[in-house]
């Protein structure tokens, strides 16, 4: 294991400082998001989120760095990321999506999400299906 300062930047997974123990959190969820129940930018679930490298490690909170160190060496899902911080998806979204305020990371949609409307897909596939 590696923590966040060391050199092998990038390395993953990385320490968990907030966490006392594997039972126990220091920090409550709605620690992290500041209260808040919504991410300021639109997240999507398999979203590509990729550090930036632009923000010194010096500038973030423990939970926006580890999130950051585990997108340096390459791209990982926003369901990747909750699944390493351990933290509900909902939360995840809202740190990445501080992340990309401060522009500590870079987020690439599914091109699936960005090409027809999920309705529209869905309609499609319903059409498909009682065609058979």
């Amino acid at each position: 294991m590696t923590s966040p300062g060391d050199s092998g930047a990038g390395a993953w997974p990385v320490t968990r400082p907030w966490v006392e123990d594997d039972d126990t959190e220091a920090v409550r969820p709605y620690a992290v998001t500041g209260g808040r129940t919504a991410p300021s930018v639109p997240v999507d679930l398999m979203a590509l989120v990729r550090a930036t490298g632009a923000v010194p490690d010096h500038h973030l909170e423990p939970e926006q760095l580890y999130a950051v160190h585990a997108c340096a060496a390459e791209p990982r899902t926003v369901a990747e990321i909750a699944a390493a911080l351990r933290r509900p998806v909902q939360v995840t979204k809202i740190l990445i999506s501080d992340l990309i305020g401060l522009g500590a990371v870079r987020l690439r949609t599914p091109a699936a999400a960005i090409g027809p409307t999920r309705e529209r897909l869905l309609e499609k596939l319903l059409d498909g299906l009682e065609n058979l």
